[in-house]
């Protein structure tokens, strides 16, 4: 007696075959630009990994080393910017879009003291950077895992729909962080002036130098916040509908302290604090 085999059963099977039988060419390319005659990067990927650290020279190196059948990269510098876009081909139809096995990495290294505007808007590879000054900063997001570390960053904008945000050891001036569904964690950070907006995902914030605005908003994420050195002059207003609030400030004065809103001020209050969530538990010390 024969079973006859549903749709998805057999697109699942012909896509299998096709991962195991047509792996793709594989390819590996480096190019170098001059640091001086970039104004800007652009980059456009989405699904290969991507890693930035600092150069040994005055040169931005470009690499990149994957399978044909993740799409191949384009790297065009015109006009000052440098633009690096992952190139799918023409529009694949549903069993071309199966991916299966680690899609490609590409690696920059870039001049540590070339303080050049970077845009990256990233499907689901990994992305790290590390080492970099960078004047501005626009990411947007999607499943990809985020790592900056020891970055100097003047403006940034970020934005991420499931993919974790890490920052550590860096500095940031004036940074916009939005996320839908992910952690974002910080930890041995300079942070003057961040906003923080997630909807279900959880803020972390560790060994947090003094910052001149701080403001954190969640749906139902959690919130904890530790200080590197206690603040000896901020005003704070820290609220959460979960009525679970801990906070362990030296010198304070209250103008409210219930278990679910703690506002007040430390010295003359020049600094600002805003913390709020709808059902998260808060701790701040």
């Amino acid at each position: 007696m024969c079973v006859k085999r549903s749709a998805a059963a057999w697109i699942l099977g012909m896509a299998l075959c096709l991962s195991g039988c047509g792996n793709g060419e594989k390819v590996d390319t480096n190019e170098e630009f001059p640091a001086d005659d970039t104004t800007k990067i652009v980059m456009d990927i989405r699904s290969w990994d991507i890693e930035v650290s600092a150069s040994d020279d005055d040169k931005i190196h470009v690499g990149y080393e994957g399978k044909s059948k993740n799409g191949r990269v384009q790297i065009i510098q015109k006009d000052g910017m440098l633009m690096i876009q992952q190139d799918d081909g023409p529009k694949k139809n549903v069993i071309e879009r199966f991916s299966f096995g680690k899609a490609g990495k590409i690696t920059l290294h870039v001049p540590q003291n070339a303080k050049i505007p970077w845009e990256i808007n990233n499907g689901s590879g990994d992305v790290g950077l590390e080492a970099a000054a960078i004047s501005a900063l626009s990411l947007n997001n999607d499943s990809g895992y985020i790592v900056l570390s020891g970055l100097t960053v003047e403006n940034a904008k970020m934005d991420s729909h499931t993919g974790d945000i890490k920052i550590t050891d860096s500095s940031f001036t004036d940074s916009d962080i939005h996320v839908r569904s992910a952690y974002v964690t910080i930890k041995n950070t300079d942070i003057d002036k961040t906003d923080i907006l997630t909807g279900s995902g959880e803020v972390n914030m560790d060994n947090i130098n003094a910052y001149d605005r701080l403001s954190i908003e969640t749906d139902s994420g959690d919130i904890s916040l530790s200080h590197k050195s206690m603040p000896d002059d901020l005003s704070y207003d820290i609220s959460s509908g979960s009525e679970d609030i801990t906070v362990q400030f030296q010198d304070a004065g209250y103008t409210a302290d219930t278990d679910g809103c703690k506002q007040g001020c430390i010295g003359n209050g020049k600094n600002s604090l805003s913390i709020i969530s709808d059902s998260g538990t808060i701790t701040v010390k």
